[in-house]
Formats: C-alpha cells, structure tokens, sequence
C-alpha cells in the first residue's frame, strides 16, 4: 500500500507569510504513521517557492510513485487547488483512493462532497487513529481487497465517505490521550515546525482550533518525547524551529522540564514560540531564552475591552503591557498579533488598539483584517443571522473578510484601521528597540548581547533594512551592536559594526572594531573577509592579501584574494 500526501497551494499567491509555503506538521505526523506501520509513504509540498507549476509537478509524482491511497492536506484557501489536483489524480490513476483532511473538510463535508466529485473520503479532525485503521482496510487487511469498497468504512469513527449516491458520517473519533504513542516523525524527515501540544482552552471566537480538536482540554506530549524529536532533527542539521502550539507555556512545568533538557544537550539551536501574556513569567522566561528561544509571539488582537470580548479573548491591557515588558528584559522579541475589522470596529477601538501598541513596545508586529471561516464561532454567529452559507464557498476567494458580512464596515473603512495600527508601529519601531531595558542577571549577559546583535543586524541587513517606512534604520543598528558589546563580545554585533562603517566609508572605525572582533573571534572568517575588503577600500592590498590568504579555501574569499593579486601585478609592472 503506497500512500503520497500532498500540501496544495493557496489560491493567492504568498509572498511574505513563510508559514503558508511550509508542509503542515499534521502530514509528518500521519506519513510517519505510515511508515511506522510498514506502509509505504511520501509527502508532496507544492506550496514551496521553487514549485512553479503545482499541476504538473503533482501529475509527475502520481505517475512515476502509483500511490493507492492520496490525501491532501487542506484549507480555505488551498481547497481549490486540492480539488484540481484531485481530478488530475483521477484522471491518472482511476481507482486511486483521494482522501481529504484538515480543517476546511473537517467543517465543511457537503461542501467539498458536492464541490469535488473525485472525493471519496473526509478525515474529521485528529488523523493519525483514523486514517490508519481506513489504510488497514483498503489494504486488505480486514479482508476486503477492493479499495473502493465502502462496507467496512462505516464501523471508524471521524471518517465521512461517499457510497454511490449516499455520503455516511461514522461521528467524531476519539481523541489521543497519550501522544507520546504516536511515531517520532524526526526519524523519517527533516523539518523545523513542531508542536508540544494539542488543543487550547481558550475560546476566540474566530478560531477553530476548540472545534477542530474536539475538545477544550489541551493534550501533551512529555517533554522526554519533545526533547528527543529536536534533538534528532538537530543532529539531522536543523538549527532554527517553530514551536507552533497554540499556547506553548500553558503547562509551565512542562515547558521548563523541556529547557533544562534543552540546555543540557547544548543543542546550539534557537526556536519561535506563540504564548499568552497571562501565561508567562521572569524565571520561566528566563529559562526558555537560555534553552534557544529568541522571540514568543502573543495574540494581543486589540487594546479594546468591548472587541477583544466580541474576539472571545478578555484578557487586560495591564497584563499584556507587562509579558511584553517582561520578555524583551529576557532578551526575547515580543511579537504582537494584532486583530483589525472586528465586529463592533470604530475609529475609537481602532485608537485604543494604537495606545495599546505604544504601551506594549513590540519588536515586531503582525496585523491582520478579522476573516472568518467554517469551525469558529463568528462563523457560526453569520450563519444563524443568515448573512452566509457554505455555498460562498463555490466563489474564487480564499477567505471571507467580516466586514462583508458586517453592515456598519465598508472595505475602506477597514484599510484604514490597519494603516493605522501600521503606520503607528513601524514609526516608532526605532524608539521601541531605543528603550529596551534587560533583565540585569550576568547570566544572561551572553543572551542579552545575543538579543541586540540579532535585532540590530534586522535593522542593518534585514527585513527592517529596507522598510521605506523606518526612519534611519543604520542608526537603530548602530545603537543596537554597540550595547550588545556592553553586555559580552558577541560576533555578530563585531561584524555589524564593522559592516556598518564600511557601508558609510568609514574605514579607520570599521578596522579598529574588526580588529577587536578577531581578539575574540580569531578563526572568524566573516571578520576577515570584511577586514580585508576594509583595506582594499584603502587600497592596501598587500595587507589585504596577507589577512585574507589564511582563509583562501572558501570561494568568496577567494574572489577578493584574486582581485588583490591583480592588483599588486599591476602596480609593478
């Protein structure tokens, strides 16, 4: 039995939401079910940047691999091209089981079974139970040997199948208790989202993440379990992870049993984390940014107390001020989601949101104009007023904006809250990085210059470098690299120094920090090489020559090296 499961792509192409162009972590975990069991299993990521046309790298897979069973992981806005696919693979392979999963199928079975007659099977929800026992019958080992033979399907739960003319929902699964029983998908694939947990106890109400899991009690995995997949991962080369869980620092004991582990192995890794400013504190802090954790990103969604209680998430301002507060002083980038269009919006709750921002001083932002989809409670709220159906699905959109269906917001209305929000942050961005205070515990010194390198290096050479909306950005870095150096030597704040006065012609300052730089970090050959372009600017290539040769086995070192050469030939001929 051949399994191949397939990641589609949006409807709309994505050019800065990384996170829409990443295999959803939910296909490692059912192929490495697969697997595990002695099936054979494969993943297709057609949302990735270098797949240029989806269809016809799909078809090549469908055809070279014969997959029995293919399922595809789908959304909203990746349904269209799910249902494409699946005709394709129809076309291809006739008697090819086509199962869908995630969340859009989950909530929307009629839709999909009247929209995508190549359907043969919905998995509701948790996967991993499901899919498995409908592989074990499609596989014959129930004794059916017809994979579109029906009869057996009806006794697993969480499964929804067509029969002829007839589509049968068996009810919802249940639910893993223990998700340490299910395989380590690190031992099959390389990959840097993860998850701890499953599950919220929260409820915002434009989140479907309550219905979809099934329940509001959140389901771990030890921390033995965790450490044991990054580990493995890490040995696989991967130094950076999205931590994806919904709350990650929900069990507080948890999470700092997993960083003292984390610490121990000394893994040289770093990690993105997602929390709620009421579920953080110093010393947990603290912990997670010794064990790699260099920025948490909070769901804020607005700074007014009617909105958020229409979002389902009442939690003070008071609170939010002080996890941001209190994560920066860890050395951590406290990331804000903001939430703009929401029910009962007006340009007041749209200020409150803004004196909400500049009290929080975040470090980097998110906003996003409220949408709503099938499994949230807004959704559910529109479709009792009869303001929307599921048939909205059939149209060519990704998503459904609320103020389509709210009569007191207008398109322009909304565009205007969030250039707003995002006018306000990027304004003052650089004030916000100018009065970041640091925990004072020299054993975070290290952590804090760590920190400032990062965030300087932002403003210098990265995203923030070439936001026309950032006022002297080079300034910020500056600033940035040298208080890093107050706190410990620190490579990276060396080398933006250094980077910095070269880009400004300022070679005699750019020399003299390298220079330091290199009595910490002598076999740094960042350092060298931007110590020897320094030179070549003052046209002393023989110095040039003589610092960059010991380094002369990297190609781009050698680029300059020959640049060297020929230059003293010149000057003695």
């Amino acid at each position: 039995m051949k399994l191949l499961f397939v990641n589609p792509v949006c409807l709309d192409p994505r050019i800065t939401d990384a996170d829409a162009t990443v295999v959803p972590v939910g296909l490692y975990y059912l192929a490495a079910q697969m697997l595990n069991t002695g099936y054979e299993a494969a993943i297709l990521n057609l949302a990735q940047a270098d797949v240029k046309d989806p269809e016809a790298v799909f078809a090549a897979a469908v055809e070279s691999q014969h997959p029995d069973v293919i399922g595809f992981s789908v959304t909203n806005p990746t349904r269209l091209s799910a249902m494409s696919l699946a005709r394709t693979a129809r076309q291809i392979r006739p008697r090819t089981v086509i199962v869908f999963g995630g969340p859009a199928p989950t909530f929307m079975a009629d839709y999909f079974f009247s929209a995508c007659p190549e359907l043969d099977v919905i998995v509701k929800g948790e996967g991993e139970q499901t899919l498995l026992a409908l592989v074990q019958i499609l596989a014959g080992e129930t004794g059916k040997t017809d994979p579109k033979i029906c009869l057996d399907l009806s006794r697993i739960p969480g499964l929804v199948f067509r029969d002829g003319n007839k589509i049968t929902d068996t009810g919802p699964a249940l639910l893993i208790q223990d998700l340490d029983r299910l395989a380590h998908p690190s031992r099959y694939f390389a990959f840097q989202h993860l998850a701890m947990s499953r599950g919220c106890p929260g409820a915002c109400t434009f989140c479907g993440s309550p219905l979809f899991w099934g329940t509001r009690n959140v389901r771990f995995h030890s921390p033995e379990w965790f450490f044991e997949e990054i580990r493995t991962l890490a040995d696989k080369g991967i130094s950076h992870f999205y931590i994806s869980d919904d709350t990650f620092t929900m069990d507080r004991d948890r999470v700092m049993d997993l960083c003292r582990k984390l610490i121990h192995a000394d893994l040289n890794i770093t990690w993105h984390a997602i929390s709620r400013v009421d579920r953080v504190d110093p010393p947990l802090l603290a912990m997670m940014r010794k064990a790699g954790c260099i920025q948490i990103s909070y769901g804020v969604e607005s700074g007014s107390d009617t909105i958020k209680k229409r979002l389902g998430k009442p939690v003070p301002n008071s609170l939010a001020v002080q996890a941001f507060r209190r994560t920066a002083a860890a050395g951590m980038i406290p990331r804000a989601y903001f939430i703009y269009g929401s029910p009962g919006e007006t340009k007041n709750t749209i200020q409150e949101s803004i004196d909400l921002l500049m009290q929080l001083q975040p470090l980097g932002a998110i906003f996003y104009m409220l949408v709503t989809f099938p499994g949230t409670r807004l959704y559910e709220q529109a479709q009792k007023t009869g303001r929307v159906s599921d048939e909205i699905w059939h149209k060519k959109i990704e998503d459904l904006p609320w103020f389509e269906v709210d009569d007191h917001l207008d398109f322009d209305q909304v565009k205007q809250f969030g250039n707003a929000l995002r006018s306000t942050f990027y304004d003052h961005l650089p004030e916000f990085a100018a009065n970041i205070e640091l925990m004072n515990d020299p054993s975070l010194y290290p952590y804090h210059a760590d920190f400032l390198s990062r965030l300087g290096m932002t403003f210098s050479h990265g995203d923030y470098s070439t936001d026309d909306r950032i006022r002297n950005p080079d300034g910020t870095a500056q600033t940035l690299f040298e208080k890093a150096l107050s706190y410990h030597p620190d490579l990276r704040a060396f080398l933006g120094l250094g980077m910095l006065f070269l880009k400004h012609k300022q070679m005699d300052p750019a020399l003299q920090i390298l220079d330091q730089g290199q009595n910490h970090f002598p076999g740094s050959k960042d350092l060298v090489l931007c110590k020897g372009i320094c030179l070549m600017n003052q046209h002393r290539f023989a110095g040039a020559l003589a610092c960059l040769s010991p380094f002369e086995q990297h190609p781009d070192v050698r680029y300059y090296l020959a640049i060297c050469q020929k230059e003293l030939e010149t000057d003695h001929e």
